[in-house]
């Protein structure tokens, strides 16, 4: 009687409205549905990068102002924003497209709780969380286990490398105050490095240390190799391997600099010497990188 009465009361076939309405979100709720784990995972990635980096966001906005701070990528390297967009959209395009389970429920779940935390650095725990689940649980060769790679990688210099350094930082710092010795001629002491003229000494201080851009040139790396094929050829290696002695050159030669002129201490130790070696750090990793591995010969076509 129902289908009767409908075809009576629709002579030419129009769909009803609450049909149609019906009809209208049961194509985009099914392509959600098949996209999920892939949207939820990017998505996700993405807050907890914004959250780990507000607080340096903020401070800097507040201190520098919108220009300046924009200028010198709000004191969060170009390198983690590069890499973290690339692992955020290659998460979210990721193919063949697959349905959620109740285990990425659980997974994103965890990794919201870590996020929420008023502690910064859970943010990143979260991000190798989720790289590590994607690693496990997707398909070996798909794109969606690749993304996982590199959302773990991404999670190296933001938890990994700050661990490490936490736990050999007197053994990291004293191996960057024997290099700097080393070339401008004075014995050190454990971090500290006379300077060359000998009218006083410095302290070599975790943030001066290489070992923080060790770990963006591995990300760098990672990123253009997850570009590539995802294989870590041994071409690939060896250029990475050159963009770390790269960075542990140019941060020596700074402070090689500061111990050989110490009336210039505050030139090249304060923001403008600071942003100089930053940024040549950033572009000579970067550039490394792009020469070396993007021209791998392993490269998809």
């Amino acid at each position: 009687m129902l289908q009767a009465n409908t075809t009576l009361s629709n002579p030419h076939g129009v769909m009803p409205r609450e049909a149609a309405r019906s009809a209208a979100w049961r194509v985009p709720l099914a392509e959600a549905q098949a996209l999920s784990r892939q949207a939820i995972f990017s998505g996700l990635v993405v807050l907890a990068f914004l959250n780990g980096s507000a607080e340096k966001i903020y401070k800097s906005v507040l201190r520098d102002g919108w220009v300046d701070a924009a200028l010198n990528t709000f004191d969060v390297s170009a390198i983690l924003w590069f890499a973290g967009a690339v692992a955020a959209l290659q998460l979210w395009n990721a193919v063949p497209a697959e349905p959620r389970s109740r285990t990425d429920l659980a997974v994103a779940v965890a990794a919201v709780v870590l996020i929420l935390l008023p502690v910064p650095v859970l943010g990143w725990l979260a991000i190798a969380l989720m790289g590590a689940y994607l690693i496990r649980s997707s398909p070996a060769e798909s794109s969606l286990r690749r993304a996982g790679v590199l959302a773990f990688a991404l999670s190296v210099p933001l938890f990994w490398a700050r661990l490490l350094f936490a736990t050999f930082s007197d053994l990291i710092l004293r191996l960057d105050a024997k290099l700097v010795g080393w070339v401008i001629g004075t014995s050190v002491n454990d971090n500290v490095v006379p300077f060359a003229d000998g009218s006083g000494v410095m302290f070599i201080a975790p943030s001066c240390s290489s070992m923080s851009n060790l770990s963006l040139a591995f990300l760098c790396a990672a990123t253009f190799v997850n570009l590539q094929t995802g294989d870590w050829s041994r071409k690939a290696m060896l250029w990475t391997l050159l963009a770390c002695l790269a960075v542990i050159a140019l941060n020596v030669t700074r402070i090689s600099l500061i111990g050989l002129f110490p009336a210039s201490y505050d030139l090249l130790h304060g923001p403008i010497g600071a942003g100089v070696f930053g940024w040549l750090t950033v572009a000579t990793i970067f550039l490394i990188c792009l020469h070396g591995i993007r021209n791998d010969a392993t490269r998809l076509a």
